[in-house]
């Protein structure tokens, strides 16, 4: 606003001045306007009273004198336009008066019929007034042009005057704008970024320091706000942590306790199972399956929430070692081939020659093949179909398990490989846990891989991870 208000002063002073300008050479224009018509009417005069000589009539003469009479007007004029240059104004005035006076005097000497002594009288007298007239005329007619010269040459260099002041007011001007939106933008964009960087550390888990911001409007305030809520994160992050670790603790102590009468269960139902202890009537074989298939299921359940929790705590490491590829494939296809072809699935494995070995921990990818085949085997029906393939794509070996199931629905491919989250036909199999999914893509992404699956209902479903080839 201070910049408009203070280009407007200028353009108003400069356009004043150029007004003042303007009027001063009208002025001059209207003074060298004046004397010309002045110096016109005198020879007009002297014509007139020259043609009244060569043949004095009475019509000639009274032609001349009117003339005469009208001459004066033009010399008053001089008094209104010139007022400033009233010395010279002054002799032109005296000399034209005795140069109208002259005339008339060889006029009335014309009238009288004393036409030699008129024409004598106008040589000796007119012809010379009329000449210190003229030299008088001319004398303003040039002054005037001179101030117009020099008036003319002020207006020019005023104008680039003019025009160099607004040139350097407007450059004076954006610069000013430049600097002051700089400023303006640092006092801006320097708390964002400071807010943003702030809330990179505060996402990736440091609540350990507060965003300084000087400023005292809303980015302050804000800047207040995000300490606040620095703190109160920084306090929930905390609880949580202890939360984990106290859960981590539970699962851990839980599972060594539930995990060795576990054990003796499932053994000894194993015993009795093999009729070690003599025969058993077919309720009691059926309860004692049923003991064993419940037992085996929450010891799958007691070991995966074990692991879960490690992964969770960052606490599961990886035992890497380099290990032939294909017959892992093999190994976990082998160990759930009996089951699917007891429901007349088959099973066709295609491995990509290319693979040889792999970098990785080898009982943590078998169990993560283990649980997509135990899956697609759950969700296939009777005489369907199961193809494992495995093959090189550049940096990666993509292992992919698709099955001729019920498929997924699209709002649900998300969820599966949440903790405890199943699909309907899910919920209906009394041996899912809802964790084998969640671990198979925590396993898999601790190798610096990537699990999804693709699929439509009726249609089957396609699970894919993929891993670096490392030295595959």
């Amino acid at each position: 606003v201070a910049l408009l208000l203070i280009v407007g002063l200028v353009g108003i002073t400069l356009l004043r001045d150029a007004n003042a300008r303007a009027g001063h050479l009208t002025e001059l224009q209207r003074k060298t306007a004046a004397y010309r018509d002045l110096r016109q009417s005198t020879t007009e005069q002297l014509s007139a009273v020259a043609s009244a000589l060569t043949s004095p009539s009475a019509g000639q003469l009274d032609t001349a004198a009117r003339q005469l009479n009208l001459a004066r007007f033009d010399a008053e004029r001089l008094e209104f336009v010139a007022a400033d240059e009233r010395e010279l104004v002054e002799l032109v005035r005296q000399a034209h008066a005795e140069f109208i006076g002259g005339l008339q005097a060889v006029l009335d000497l014309a009238r009288a019929g004393r036409s030699d002594d008129a024409r004598a009288r106008y040589g000796t007298t007119a012809r010379p007034l009329a000449d210190r007239l003229d030299r008088r005329t001319n004398q303003l007619v040039h002054k005037a042009a001179a101030e117009t010269l020099d008036a003319v040459e002020a207006s020019r260099v005023a104008s680039e005057r003019s025009q160099a002041a607004i040139i350097g007011f407007a450059i004076g001007s954006v610069l000013v704008a430049l600097v002051l939106g700089g400023a303006l933008s640092l006092s801006i964009i320097s708390p964002v970024r400071a807010i943003d960087r702030r809330l990179a550390e505060i996402a990736a888990g440091d609540f350990a320091r507060h965003v300084s911001v000087v400023n005292r409007d809303e980015l302050g305030a804000l800047a207040a706000h995000l300490n606040e809520m620095n703190d109160e994160l920084g306090g929930l992050y905390g609880e949580v942590e202890a939360a984990n670790r106290n859960k981590t603790e539970f699962l851990t102590n839980m599972s060594h306790e539930l995990r060795t009468p576990l054990n003796a269960i499932i053994g000894f139902t194993e015993v009795l199972l093999q009729r070690f202890f003599g025969d058993l009537n077919p309720k009691q074989d059926e309860y004692l399956r049923d003991v064993l298939t419940s037992g085996r299921h929450l010891l799958t359940l007691i070991n995966d929430l074990l692991d879960l929790s490690k992964v969770e705590a960052g606490r599961m490491e990886l035992e890497a070692s380099r290990f032939a590829f294909p017959p892992l494939i093999e190994s976990g296809v082998m160990m759930i081939r009996e089951r699917a072809a007891g429901h007349g699935i088959s099973v066709v494995v295609q491995v990509d020659p290319a693979i040889d070995e792999l970098d990785g921990d080898e009982r943590k990818l078998k169990q993560v093949l283990f649980n997509l085949l135990s899956n697609a085997v759950k969700f296939t029906p009777n005489g369907g179909r199961i193809e494992v393939r495995a093959k090189r794509d550049g940096a990666e070996v993509l292992v992919s398990v698709t099955d001729t199931g019920v498929g997924i629905a699209l709002e649900d491919q998300a969820r599966i490989f949440e903790e405890f989250q199943q699909t309907r036909a899910g919920r209906r199999q009394e041996a899912s846990t809802g964790l084998g999914l969640t671990l198979a893509r925590k396993f898999v992404e601790l190798h610096g891989g990537r699990l999804w699956v693709e699929s439509e209902p009726g249609k089957g479903s396609t699970f894919t991870f993929a891993l670096p080839a490392g030295a595959a």
